[in-house]
C-alpha cells in the first residue's frame, strides 16, 4: 500500500473533492470504500487495510491523544467529531468488529443549504411563514439516521441567524456544523466535552436567556420533559426522533413518560408541537443527486384535538386531506416530484407499502 494511504488527511481529499461522495468506510482487513450515489466504491487499488495500519489512523483522528484512544479500547466504539485540514467537518464513528477496527465518517456540508435547495418552493414559504417567524413552541424533524435531518435543522438556523436578533442554543452530540454568528448570538454545546448530558444542558438552558434551541435527539423521559417544558415557556425548541412518521412520532413522545401521566402529557403536547417534519432521501431520475421527501404535520385545531383525546390514528388521514392547510403526506410529495420529473417512481415503491403500513397500526 502506498503511505498516503496511511494518512488520513490524504485520504480524505479522495472524499473532499468529489461532491456525490456521502461517507467514507475504513476496516481492518478490507480496502478504502466511499459511498458514491449511494452506491459502496472500493478502491481496490489502496490494497487491504491491516490493523496496525487501522490503529495509526484512527490515532490521527483522535489528534494522537492515548487516553482517547485507551477509552475507545474500553467502550469499544466511539462517536465525535473530526476537521480536516481542507476545514471539512465529519461525524466519525468507530466501532470495533469481530476484534477490528471499523471507521465510518460521515461528510458534512461547508455551508449551509438553502430551505429552497431542499425543498419545494411551496413547502420551503410555508417553513419560513409557520415556522422561522415562531418565537415559541416545538419543531420536531424525524426519521432515522441519514435522511437529512441535520442539514434540514442547520438550514432553519441559519436562515434564523442571517434574519432575526435571537440568542440560539444548540446541545449536540457531536457538533457537525459550526455556525458563525451573523445576526444572532450562538452558542453550541457538545456532549461530554462542554456538557454531560442533555438534560444537564437544558436545565443550564434555561438560566442562560435562549430563544431558540436546538437539542440534537430526544434520548429518553428527562430529554422529552425538559423539551416539553422550554417549548412552553416562552422558547422556540428544534429536536428530532428517530420515527418515520408524525403520527409515530406523537405516539413515541408521549411513549416517554408513564402511562398514569400520558393524559396530562398528551394536552400539553397538543398546545407546544408546533410542527412535525419527518424525511428521507431517495435518488433522484438521473441518479446523480440525492432528494429529500417531506411528510409536514402541522398543528391545527384537528390535529390538536386528536392529540389531545390521544386519537393518534386520526393524524395520519388529516395530514392526507390538509393540503390546503400546509401538510402532505410523503407519498403526496413523492408523487409531486414524480409529476416534475425530479424522481422515478420505481425508486419510490416502497413509500407506498408504508403508508398503508401507518394507516393500519
Amino acid at each position: 500500500m502506498e503511505n498516503k494511504w496511511l494518512d488520513i488527511e490524504k485520504i480524505l481529499p479522495i472524499i473532499e473533492q468529489n461532491p456525490n461522495i456521502s461517507d467514507l468506510h475504513l476496516s481492518s482487513g478490507d480496502c478504502v470504500s466511499y459511498r458514491l450515489n449511494w452506491e459502496i466504491i472500493k478502491r481496490e487499488d489502496a490494497g487491504i487495510m491491516t490493523t496496525e495500519w487501522m490503529e495509526i489512523i484512527l490515532k490521527q483522528l483522535f489528534q494522537w491523544n492515548p487516553q482517547r484512544f485507551e477509552k475507545f479500547l474500553w467502550d469499544k466504539e466511539a462517536d465525535f467529531a473530526y476537521v480536516s485540514r481542507d476545514n471539512t467537518a465529519y461525524r466519525v464513528n468507530a466501532f470495533l468488529k469481530t476484534g477490528r477496527i471499523w471507521i465510518v465518517m460521515r461528510k458534512i456540508l461547508k455551508t449551509p443549504l438553502k430551505l429552497e435547495d431542499i425543498m419545494l418552493a411551496n413547502i420551503s414559504n410555508s417553513v419560513r411563514e409557520n415556522i422561522l417567524k415562531k418565537k415559541k413552541w416545538l419543531y420536531l424533524v424525524t426519521w432515522p439516521t441519514g435522511s437529512g435531518k441535520s442539514t434540514s435543522i442547520v438550514s432553519m438556523l441559519q436562515e434564523i441567524n442571517e434574519t432575526r436578533n435571537e440568542n440560539i442554543i444548540t446541545v449536540e452530540d457531536p457538533i457537525e456544523y459550526v455556525f458563525k454568528p451573523d445576526k444572532c448570538i450562538i452558542s453550541q454545546r457538545e456532549i461530554w466535552h462542554d456538557t454531560w448530558s442533555f438534560p444537564n444542558a437544558l436545565r443550564a438552558a434555561m438560566r442562560q436567556d435562549p430563544d431558540i434551541l436546538f437539542i440534537w435527539e430526544i434520548r429518553d423521559s428527562e430529554t422529552a420533559a425538559a423539551v416539553l417544558e422550554l417549548a412552553e415557556t416562552g422558547h422556540l425548541v428544534f429536536s428530532t426522533l428517530h420515527t418515520n412518521s408524525a403520527s409515530n412520532t406523537i405516539s413515541r413522545f408521549m411513549g416517554f413518560f408513564p402511562s398514569d401521566i400520558q393524559d396530562s402529557v398528551a394536552e400539553r403536547l397538543s398546545d407546544a408541537i408546533v410542527w412535525v417534519q419527518s424525511q428521507t432521501l431517495v435518488k433522484s431520475k438521473d441518479w446523480e443527486n440525492r432528494v429529500a421527501l417531506f411528510e409536514l404535520m402541522i398543528n391545527n385545531s384537528s390535529i390538536k384535538n386528536n392529540i389531545k383525546k390521544k386519537d393518534i390514528n386520526q393524524l395520519d388521514n388529516i395530514i392526507w386531506t390538509s393540503n390546503n392547510y400546509g401538510m402532505i403526506t410523503m407519498k403526496q410529495y413523492a408523487e409531486l416530484l414524480i409529476q416534475k420529473g425530479i424522481i422515478d417512481k420505481k425508486d419510490v415503491e416502497w413509500l407506498y407499502d408504508l403508508w398503508l403500513w401507518n394507516k393500519n397500526i
